[in-house]
């Protein structure tokens, strides 16, 4: 069981690095690139501001989601933006 987390939590870990470009964390744009890239899906300018805001933390006016965040969060039930979707 605890290995099965470990995987999740490693792939989830290159998927963050994949697509992070600064150190501040995932910006909206790499998360709509991400969301597009990975799950083949599109989501309306208020939901990816709605996913930013809710999770996001606030950099220099900017969200960004942090790699903390992006594992043990966003993937998680029942609350979690990507609750649904598999790795």
């Amino acid at each position: 069981m605890k290995t099965i987390k470990n995987n999740k939590k490693n792939k989830l870990n290159k998927l963050f690095k994949k697509y992070c470009k600064n150190k501040n964390g995932l910006s909206e744009k790499e998360i709509i690139r991400l969301i597009k890239n990975e799950y083949n899906e599109q989501y309306s300018k208020y939901i990816i501001n709605s996913l930013m805001n809710i999770w996001g933390k606030k950099v220099n006016n900017k969200y960004y989601i942090t790699q903390v965040v992006f594992v043990k969060k966003l993937y998680n039930k029942p609350d979690g933006f990507f609750r649904d979707k598999l790795i």
